[in-house]
């Protein structure tokens, strides 16, 4: 028996989907549409050597002699190949044991299957849509952050994602002042599909830097709504990236010379960063070198401070900036904080300057696909919308037959609360 944990997602058959995979459509049953025992028999005889059965939905069903004579039907001698039991179940496994009896579990090989969930589906809904360098088309950040919330909040539908792209496409395409055109695809294509890989290859990165941190983005799309929803991303105070330079800034030399590792070869393509990596990465390595020097070159001007200590009396003035030189002193003879800083602004730099909103990017600026409220409406039509054309007819201002006057407020509430239970 294989028991497959379904998600819920609009757009995407499991039955079909086993069709399509095996070449044999199941048996099915469910809650809604059972078969007596002795019709399963003779259905499963006249099947062909491959058999199997589809139970959904079995948390939907009363534990009892149904389901145990399923079992048993299944697992009788007189098959001469063993039977595939296909049971589904929308959230936990467990629910099986309190619909089965002991004795049927003892008949059965079980194995349990989890389907992925519908931000699986979303993952891969960005992955064609939103940055990838060879598409002819890019969904602008406001866009696919509109769309992600659409589908995680309200309809976890591909089909309507779907549907929502291709009119938003073709409104596009529509718009456009050379629509009808030959236009050869790979025209000015090749500084921005160098913009998009580097903006790829960063968002990683900045996925990968951050893993374990708080405000850690589920995955690299998440990120990407984010960083192009947002234009002060990078420099917001209390925001994720804030949150995350504060745990940067504790970094031991070893983690902030892994990171420049897996920096350098992306950055060697950027001008000015190239160089500032490599003279980072060289004193990180030789950072207790540095601490040996600059102790060296503290100790004479120790020594002088000392000797004019003890020839004269020191006034107050004197005294205040003898303690900020030491404070001084000591500043700079602590290179870890220092390369620590230096580490922070560089790598803010770097992901500043390659991770910018597309609305930012010239080059990307034909490229974009651009979502807007009455296109969506196309796709989504507005209730409430629809209700205030509805009541503001011109005939709904007339008294009734009666000589009432319509209370339209009351009438819209109440629509209103009727099609949102």
């Amino acid at each position: 028996m294989a028991v497959v944990r379904c998600e819920t997602l609009d757009g995407y058959d499991f039955e079909m989907a086993l069709v399509n995979a095996l070449k044999i459509k199941p048996i099915c049953i469910s809650p809604s549409q059972t078969m007596q025992l002795y019709d399963l028999h003779e259905m499963l005889r006249k099947m062909g050597d491959k058999k199997y059965i589809m139970l959904k939905q079995v948390e939907c069903f009363t534990a009892g002699p149904y389901l145990d004579g399923l079992v048993s039907v299944l697992t009788d001698s007189e098959w001469e190949r063993k039977i595939v039991l296909v049971v589904t179940v929308a959230v936990d496994f467990n629910v099986i044991f309190t619909r089965f009896s002991q004795e049927s579990f003892w008949k059965l090989t079980l194995y349990c299957f989890h389907m992925p969930t519908p931000t699986y589906a979303l993952q891969a809904i960005c992955e064609a849509i939103a940055i990838k360098p060879s598409n002819y088309m890019i969904v602008d950040g406001t866009f696919h952050k509109e769309l992600r919330a659409r589908f995680l909040r309200d309809s976890l539908s591909v089909c309507e994602v779907k549907r929502i792209l291709k009119v938003t496409l073709l409104h596009k395409l529509l718009e456009c002042e050379d629509f009808g055109n030959d236009i050869a695809v790979n025209s000015g294509n090749v500084g921005t599909e160098a913009v998009l890989a580097s903006y790829d290859t960063f968002l990683y990165l900045l996925h990968e830097l951050t893993t374990g941190f708080p405000y850690h983005a589920e995955n690299v799309y998440e990120l990407h709504s984010w960083i192009q929803s947002n234009p002060n991303f990078f420099v917001e105070k209390g925001g994720p990236y804030s949150t995350w330079k504060s745990i940067w800034v504790t970094w031991s030399v070893e983690k902030m010379v892994d990171s420049l590792l897996k920096l350098w070869n992306p950055v060697k393509r950027i001008t000015n960063y190239g160089s500032e990596v490599q003279k980072l990465l060289v004193d990180l390595r030789e950072i207790d070198q540095r601490k040996i020097a600059l102790q060296k070159e503290a100790i004479p001007e120790h020594e002088t401070a000392v000797v004019g200590i003890c020839k004269k009396r020191l006034s107050l003035h004197e005294m205040q900036q003898r303690m900020r030189d030491k404070i001084a002193l000591k500043k700079r003879m602590d290179v870890m904080s220092h390369d620590r800083q230096r580490f922070i602004r560089l790598l803010t730099q770097i992901m500043s300057k390659t991770l910018r909103i597309f609305h930012k990017v010239p080059s990307l600026e034909k490229k974009l696909l651009v979502g807007k409220q009455n296109v969506m409406n196309l796709v989504i039509p507005s209730t409430t919308t629809n209700l205030e054309k509805a009541f503001l007819q011109p005939k709904l201002r007339n008294e009734h037959r009666s000589g009432i006057q319509m209370d339209l407020c009351l009438a819209y509430r109440s629509l209103l609360d009727l099609s949102l239970e």
